[in-house]
């Protein structure tokens, strides 16, 4: 499964929106949501997400953009990139 995070920042004293980034492919999405803590998270691909602060390190090598947090506040969202619905995830195994 291929998808994308779409980036947006805003401007931090009125909410504007400054712009946006598309990811590059990621092929392996399950471990950025692993990453992220949105591994089970239902609506991932319906919903906008706040940029926490421990994220940005995890999210950084997929922007041309610098994620600087003191002068914007960045949202992310997930694009699925391929035949929807995605096919099924399948149980984690127990180690």
């Amino acid at each position: 499964m291929v998808m994308k995070i779409k980036l947006r920042w805003y401007e931090k004293n009125n909410d504007d929106l400054k712009e946006n980034e598309c990811s590059v492919d990621i092929h392996d999405a399950d471990s950025s949501f692993d990453a992220l803590g949105l591994s089970e998270e239902t609506a991932i691909y319906a919903d906008v997400f706040n940029v926490l602060p421990n994220w940005i390190s995890i999210l950084q090598p997929y922007f041309q953009h610098e994620i600087q947090p003191n002068l914007f506040d960045y949202q992310i969202s997930f694009r699925y990139q391929g035949a929807w619905p995605p096919p099924p995830k399948q149980p984690r195994e127990e180690s």
